[in-house]
């Protein structure tokens, strides 16, 4: 069967806001969004205009915290559409603001064609995540007014202690849903530790992916499963797919990202999958380093 999947080698994310409605435990920015600076709109045409004149990238992703709370972002999509050049414009977002219509139809209007959602579980967990009561019930009306206009709708998940055993009820619910793709990340700290004890053990991880395969093969949907070590496939419909698209964001986060041992793995030099990330420090802390579970990719 072939899976709809969207070529993220194609798309350029540019971080242009970092305020956000929610204040997720699992957010990689953490404090650092109160620190960093947007990229502002002088910077942003310039960008752009580079990228068009480069033509290595066809889409274009504005993220950053949540850029439905800055006010500009019709005007920064406005200008994008004005090129003629990206043929997706689209917006990460925690989809909270999209309950409006009115707003959401505004977006589109701009150019806003594919929206990424993100979805942590059904209502006691998603709010119990986002640290802000009522927001699934605004996501999930956001969802509901998004099947009506003609944009493709990507779901993303961050796998954690909290909502595992959720999981295979949430990617049934999302099967339902005008989603075409169903993305669910592991759980990558931004310290060194899970002093939060959020992270997975991998082997929970493999129960638990056997359970949720079914449900979207039945549906007919991909399940995108992003920076877990890809030796775990199990085969379609899951793809194992760490790759990320280039990403412009304050150096600030990626100084504070290399300083959080992601990408450890006991056969990394005997490993021929280049872009796996393997597992962290947080993880190894935790759970140890899997040699018995991992093996390399010859």
């Amino acid at each position: 069967m072939a899976y709809h999947r969207v070529d993220l080698s194609k798309y350029i994310v540019i971080s242009v806001w970092f305020g956000c409605n929610n204040n997720c435990i699992i957010c990689m920015l953490s404090d650092m969004k109160t620190h960093l600076q947007p990229i502002g709109f002088d910077n942003y045409k310039k960008v752009l205009t580079d990228i068009r004149a480069g033509g290595r990238f066809q889409n274009l992703i504005l993220s950053g915290a949540e850029v439905t709370t800055f006010d500009d972002l019709d005007k920064f999509v406005l200008y994008a559409r004005s090129l003629g050049y990206f043929k997706k414009i689209q917006i990460q977002t925690n989809g909270r603001r999209l309950c409006s219509r009115e707003y959401l139809a505004h977006l589109t209007d701009c150019g806003i064609n594919e929206f990424f959602v993100s979805i942590h579980g059904l209502e006691k967990i998603h709010d119990a995540t986002t640290c802000r009561p009522g927001s699934f019930r605004e996501l999930l009306a956001g969802l509901k007014n998004l099947a009506d206009h003609d944009a493709n709708v990507i779901s993303n998940t961050v796998l954690t202690t909290r909502n595992l055993n959720e999981i295979p009820r949430l990617i049934e619910f999302l099967s339902g849903e005008k989603i075409s793709e169903i993305h669910l990340w592991n759980y990558f700290p931004m310290e060194i530790t899970d002093s939060r004890d959020l992270v997975v053990s991998m082997r929970d991880f493999c129960r638990m992916l056997r359970k949720i395969l079914p449900i979207a093969r039945s549906a007919g949907k991909a399940l995108v499963l992003k920076s877990f070590p890809v030796c775990l496939s199990a085969g379609e419909p899951g793809f194992f797919d760490s790759f990320f698209p280039e990403t412009l964001i304050p150096d600030r986060f990626w100084r504070e990202f290399s300083a959080c041992g992601f990408g450890k793995c006991v056969y990394r030099d005997k490993c021929k999958a280049h872009e796996c990330w393997g597992l962290s420090s947080a993880y190894i802390h935790r759970y140890g380093n899997e040699e018995n579970l991992l093996s390399p990719i010859k």
